[in-house]
């Protein structure tokens, strides 16, 4: 066959295929996409508030203790404090505590770290009944307030209460415990003329006003029955009520406002440990300052501040 005649051949195949490519070709590039399924999405999650944050209740760790500076009104004038560390007399050691720590010793701690702080203010004077190792009656402490010429005498001490068990907080060691009584109470005793008798209270109930304030927990007294009557005036405090023969000397004796403030109950092992804390002796501090200026000067706090006074006397 001539070469022109198989080339005209061979073209003429090609054009004839050509459509059916192109159609093949479009047909596969323009074939009608799937119809698409909608999926339900979840619905979004609601979050569930957190309940309110309940604070830690006293003796527990990190217990809030709330405080400021204390209010001095103008015109208040020094006062002498006469500290007692409560025993530290011969024979005389107090309670132990949960970890066998004797009274005596957590007392002068404790009067020490108050005192600084009373004087700080620059509003006191403090003198303490007692040093480290010295064994001091009771008989003394009072003459040596008198001849100070004391104002008020405030006696520190800790409280054991209740029915303890032993238990041992390190190897070797047994201590009395029990953890259901904590709390503070304020005595004061009605042994005392009238006049005496409502400056005493006055302070025991100023004191354990302030206490509960910062948020220290007043004591209910369960086991104070036969001891002590609850003044109903102020939650804490309590009016001696001791037989006669184990009544309480620096309540009764003194001839200046006197009262017993017990901080906290020895053998509760939370409430030990947070009187070990900076922050309890500084909230104990502020509390008992409080105390004494309302005690001490009652009218005064409700004097307006000085320089208000003198505002008000220039006013027309």
């Amino acid at each position: 066959m001539p070469e022109s005649t198989r080339a005209w051949g061979l073209g003429l195949i090609i054009l004839l295929a050509a459509p059916g490519c192109l159609r093949a070709s479009s047909e596969v590039e323009h074939a009608p996409a799937e119809k698409s399924v909608a999926v339900a999405q979840p619905a979004p999650a609601i979050a569930t508030p957190e309940p309110p944050r309940v604070p830690p209740k006293w003796p527990a760790a990190g217990a809030p203790l709330t405080f400021g500076q204390a209010r001095f009104p103008w015109g208040f004038a020094k006062q002498r404090v006469y500290l007692d560390a409560g025993h530290g007399a011969e024979g005389n050691t107090g309670n132990r505590s949960v970890t066998c720590e004797d009274e005596e010793s957590f007392t002068l701690r404790v009067a020490e770290d108050l005192a600084r702080r009373l004087e700080a203010t620059g509003h006191f004077e403090v003198r303490i009944s007692r040093k480290e190792g010295q064994r001091v009656a009771y008989a003394d402490r009072l003459t040596s307030a008198a001849k100070w010429g004391a104002h008020v005498l405030v006696s520190l001490h800790s409280d054991s209460r209740g029915t303890p068990r032993l238990w041992s907080p390190r190897e070797g060691l047994e201590c009395n415990r029990q953890d259901t009584t904590p709390g503070f109470s304020v005595l004061w005793s009605e042994e005392a003329e009238l006049p005496l008798q409502a400056q005493r209270a006055e302070l025991a109930r100023a004191l354990a006003r302030n206490l509960s304030r910062v948020g220290f927990p007043p004591y209910d007294g369960v086991d104070y029955t036969g001891l002590y009557a609850a003044d109903l005036a102020e939650p804490g405090v309590f009016v001696a009520r001791e037989p006669t023969h184990r009544r309480i000397f620096v309540l009764r004796k003194p001839a200046i406002p006197s009262v017993i403030i017990e901080t906290h109950h020895a053998l509760d092992f939370e409430e030990a440990a947070r009187w070990r804390e900076e922050r309890t002796l500084e909230a104990f501090g502020a509390a008992v300052t409080q105390g004494l200026v309302e005690a001490l000067a009652p009218s005064l706090l409700d004097t307006p501040p000085r320089e208000a006074a003198v505002d008000s006397a220039s006013a027309p």
